[in-house]
């Protein structure tokens, strides 16, 4: 068994997570309360700032978890099998940011449309200008292009290890080399020297090669996770800061509700088995 992976303060990275959901469900009521009350632009800009800096602190435990222990925050244990199972490189899909942001565009054309002729004019998604649309637009054209490159290192890191090296290593691990004539107590204490020897030289060689292997993907989703850090910041700078807060409560939504949903789905499935059994 792997051992568990750690957050800060060597505190268990499955409790770090769970604050981090907490903290999510927090700032949600926060800015949901802040858009309510029709506060100052530039209060709501100190608040979506704040948020933001919450998910920067939080990529860099995370991040810090994979230089670590990699495998762990690949498998994500902590997370449910639903949260897993739609998972990019150990997280969200990067390009979500946009596709969320036109998806709440679409939403709120309606609304808007009832606002406007009741007389009341709140910016939303449903009103963002010509620019916004086409910086959105580039972003992600760009982001996508981030991904196709991740998944080509990901390809690339996959392929090999069926490759020829390690395919070698995998065919010399525990041969034996061919004994010259011997008396049966001698080829006996050969076949145990060189299974000692030799198993030693490849199973060092064959860690090594996957020890390459597992440096290349810990690189890797320290690179998706500044994607993915680094679109959501993008984004919230094209949009202006009531966008900005509607955006964020939007996405904390969706995290939540897949987070509560994956929970309840896996205790029920637990039940079902601990029941057949």
């Amino acid at each position: 068994m792997m051992p568990a992976v750690q957050g800060p303060n060597n505190q268990n990275y499955a409790d770090f997570y769970a604050k981090w959901v907490k903290l999510q469900e927090d700032d949600l009521h926060e800015l949901q309360a802040a858009l309510d009350s029709n506060i100052q632009e530039a209060e709501l800009l100190e608040l979506v700032q704040k948020v933001l800096a919450h998910y920067e602190d939080y990529y860099k435990v995370k991040d810090g978890a994979a230089r670590k222990d990699v495998l762990s925050v690949v498998q994500s244990s902590w997370k449910s099998p639903l949260e897993r199972a739609f998972m990019f490189i150990g997280g969200w899909r990067p390009s979500m940011v946009c596709q969320l942001v036109y998806a709440q565009a679409g939403q709120q054309i309606e609304a808007e449309l009832a606002e406007f002729l009741s007389g009341v004019d709140t910016p939303t998604m449903a009103s963002l200008s010509s620019k916004q649309l086409s910086q959105t637009s580039d972003l992600q054209q760009f982001t996508q292009k981030s991904e196709e490159d991740l998944e080509h290192r990901m390809a690339v890191l996959q392929q090999g290890m069926a490759d020829q090296p390690l395919l070698s290593l995998a065919q010399g691990h525990g041969q034996q080399r061919p004994h010259q004539t011997l008396s049966l107590a001698q080829a006996a204490e050969q076949q145990r020297a060189d299974e000692a020897a030799t198993g030693n030289d490849h199973e060092t060689e064959l860690q090594s090669a996957i020890d390459d292997k597992v440096k290349g993907l810990e690189e890797l989703v320290v690179d998706a996770d500044d994607v993915r850090y680094s679109t959501l910041k993008e984004i919230l700078h094209i949009l202006n800061p009531v966008q900005a807060a509607q955006y964020l409560v939007a996405a904390a939504q969706i995290h939540i509700a897949i987070r509560h949903l994956g929970v309840k789905q896996n205790g029920t499935h637990q039940d079902d088995n601990h029941t057949e059994a």
